[in-house]
């Protein structure tokens, strides 16, 4: 009975131990490139952005004239009457455009004292002199031309349709730091946009529907107080620094000598007595080669020729256009005109045209059934560039020259 007893716990405990599980083997760990190979859930999906569409831009139309002064309290008879109404009636409707841009000669201020009139009085000499203390005193000079439009005229240039006002010029500076002050001061009062003075670059947008175009105004002269167009190397960098910032840009000039034997555009420096006034073919090609679209002038006092330089028109100047009272009005003086410029959509010039115009001793600029201006352009165009020098038609039509057979334009 024990000897079976001890076979049955035998077999019971190799029963046991058949039945024991065996030890849990572990989880293979997944390689890094298993890894990779892993299904990750669907992510939402995700539009692509639309790309960008193509830039269209407007086309932009511009009317240029040249140097304006309404009137002088610093002369006799200075002021027009009136408040100077009726003085550009004839010539609003050549001042057409999105941006209407002149040059103002002077100072619009109330009251003030030409600074650079002011003339030392010499002080008494010997023994009485020499016991008070010296004091110096000044008195006007004679026959010297500052300007100092009266405020109430400035409104004769918002009626007449200017946009934008050039302040880079001689005569800016007339009553000094003060009298800039007050002018900025009137001009932006009204909404006339300026430009010409240190900092000051008028920045403008042309929209027709969705299409739009930037334009940019930058004004040199020969004056610390504005952009300085003796200093070539200077003033490209200036153009160069504004080029990539708009769309059309646009530079204008105050400089060159003056009067009526004035009207040719020198190939050298040019100087007003010994002052320096500018080395005005180089410096316009230099701004031209820097990214200007169009260059316009002003400051000799009469119209200069027109030439048209790597495709781009360059205006040496464009004379006086309303100068009330002060300004020699006679001869190629009094010939005046507005320069209208379109630009197509693709930014290219479309089209150029003077509209000839002429003064009239204190009555302002006037239709020229002559159309001595455009006579004059185009004789000037012709003698001092040649082959560059731009093609003016009997309707006013300003086009590039036609370039001889067998050349490249």
């Amino acid at each position: 009975m024990r000897v079976r007893a001890r076979a049955f716990l035998a077999l019971g405990l190799a029963a046991c131990a058949c039945a024991k599980p065996s030890p849990r083997q572990p989880e293979p760990v997944p390689t890094a490139e298993r890894r990779d190979t892993l299904v990750l859930p669907p992510s939402p999906l995700i539009e692509p952005s639309p790309l960008p569409a193509e830039r269209v831009y407007a086309s932009v139309r511009l009317a240029f004239v040249g140097d304006i002064n309404l009137g002088t309290a610093t002369l006799p008879d200075g002021v027009p009457p009136d408040s100077g109404r009726g003085l550009l009636d004839r010539a609003r409707p050549s001042l057409k455009g999105d941006l209407v841009v002149g040059n103002f000669e002077g100072v619009l201020a109330d009251s003030g004292t030409p600074t650079k009139c002011l003339e030392r009085v010499p002080q008494p000499k010997g023994r009485r002199a020499r016991k008070q203390q010296p004091v110096d005193s000044f008195t006007v000079r004679p026959n010297c031309y500052a300007f100092r439009t009266p405020t109430m005229l400035a409104p004769r240039l918002v009626e007449a349709g200017f946009t934008h006002m050039n302040l880079a010029n001689n005569h800016a500076n007339d009553l000094g730091l003060a009298g800039r002050a007050s002018t900025e001061r009137i001009l932006d009062s009204l909404g006339i946009r300026l430009y010409g003075p240190l900092g000051r670059i008028a920045v403008d947008s042309v929209r027709r529907g969705d299409s739009v175009t930037t334009v940019g105004l930058i004004g040199f002269t020969t004056y610390p107080y504005a952009y300085d167009l003796l200093d070539i190397e200077r003033s490209a960098a200036v153009v160069d620094s504004m080029r990539p910032l708009v769309d059309l840009l646009i530079v204008t000039f105050h400089g060159g000598s003056e009067g009526a034997k004035a009207v040719h555009t020198g190939e050298v420096a040019e100087s007003l007595g010994s002052e320096p006034r500018g080395d005005l073919r180089r410096w316009a090609r230099a701004v031209i080669d820097s990214g200007a679209d169009a260059v316009i002038g002003h400051g000799p006092h009469v119209l200069r020729g027109i030439e048209f330089y790597r495709g781009r028109l360059i205006a040496y100047s464009l004379g006086n256009f309303l100068t009330y009272r002060g300004f020699n009005l006679a001869g190629p003086l009094g010939i005046t005109g507005v320069l209208q410029l379109e630009f197509a959509d693709n930014r290219t010039l479309k089209r150029a045209r003077v509209i000839p115009m002429f003064q009239a001793p204190q009555r302002g600029p006037l239709a020229d059934p002559d159309r001595r201006a455009l006579d004059l352009i185009r004789q000037l165009s012709s003698e001092d560039f040649g082959p560059t020098g731009a093609v003016v038609t009997e309707s006013g039509e300003v086009r590039p020259p036609v370039p001889p057979p067998g050349t490249t334009p």
